[in-house]
């Protein structure tokens, strides 16, 4: 009997792990630096080897098959794994180590570091290339797997086989619009700012945070002048522009272009002394020796720890 590993190719896996993140034949060929109808090919072998569609054509790309999904995690640790060992064995070269990364974050956490940590990627690391993707409840299990390489949460607890590093602290000041009827006024009191109705914005996945919010607005006096809290920071920001509203959210927003041109930001005095450790790196304890990792690590640390970014286009 054929031993069933003598009809596996690498370069299949390889091949399967792509098409599972592009869902698009063209795509994933652009990756592989192969035609389109050789990654056709290459997908008809996979599914002759694996007994299975694998994709199911649709007006928006593949769909995975459930057999696709569960070959998911296995490939990528297995590819993971090779290519730590392999990268390991090596003198450790980021301007000419190809990769594909992949770190899920928070919206807002997007903001704030990333313009600098993509154009630092860009000029340190040019043949890696980034997938960011919106947090979910499974990132931990997807660390596990080697689906995911990264994750940027607002929690403060891990499993043991977790390595994590704090990002950055927050401190919470108050924002408005910049021809709001408070924008003139230098320190704005707590009876000021209760004859205006507040929202916040605050990070998903971390129900601690909205209930430190909930709390400052009980101390304040205003917690039933409170219309809503959210995730969304465009929404809170289109809203704040169009309202009276004030918003009370990260001091560290200022860093956003989007929000310093149109915006302002003042203190809350009675708040003066608070921080917030509010984001953390995270990575699987597997991916803690991998040169690669540790690099990009450093560099995520240092874009969101230093202050707003000057990107050279």
């Amino acid at each position: 009997m054929q031993d069933p590993l003598s009809r596996i190719d690498l370069n299949l896996l390889v091949a399967l792990q792509v098409l599972i993140q592009e869902r698009n034949v063209t795509r994933a060929a652009e990756r592989l630096f192969v035609t389109q109808p050789a990654m056709s090919k290459t997908l008809n072998r996979l599914r002759n080897l694996l007994e299975d569609d694998l994709f199911i054509r649709s007006s928006h790309g593949l769909t995975p098959t459930a057999k696709t999904l569960e070959l998911e995690g296995p490939v990528n640790k297995i590819l993971g794994e090779l290519t730590e060992l392999i990268v390991s064995n090596q003198e450790f070269d980021p301007t000419n180590t190809p990769a594909t990364i992949s770190l899920a974050t928070l919206g807002t956490s997007a903001s704030v570091g990333f313009p600098r940590f993509i154009d630092t990627l860009r000029q340190e690391a040019p043949k890696v290339m980034l997938i960011s993707q919106q947090i979910d409840d499974k990132w931990e299990d997807r660390l596990r797997s080697g689906s995911l390489d990264f994750a940027i949460v607002a929690k403060n607890k891990f499993d043991d086989d977790m390595v994590t590093q704090r990002l950055m602290s927050i401190k919470p000041v108050l924002y408005m619009r910049n021809d709001h009827p408070l924008a003139k006024v230098e320190h704005v009191t707590l009876e000021q700012r209760r004859q205006y109705q507040h929202m916040a914005v605050y990070f998903p996945n971390f129900e601690s945070t909205k209930e430190e919010i909930r709390k400052l607005f009980a101390s304040f006096g205003i917690l039933s002048n409170v219309p809503f809290l959210s995730t969304n920071l465009l929404v809170c920001l289109e809203t704040l522009r169009e309202t009276d509203m004030l918003m009370i959210g990260s001091d560290r927003l200022m860093d956003v272009k989007l929000v310093s041109e149109n915006f302002i930001s003042k203190p809350l005095e009675d708040l003066i002394n608070l921080k917030i450790d509010a984001l953390s790196l995270v990575q699987h304890v597997r991916t803690k020796n991998s040169p690669l990792h540790s690099f990009l690590a450093k560099m995520i640390v240092k874009s969101f720890s230093e202050g707003p970014a000057n990107i050279n286009k």
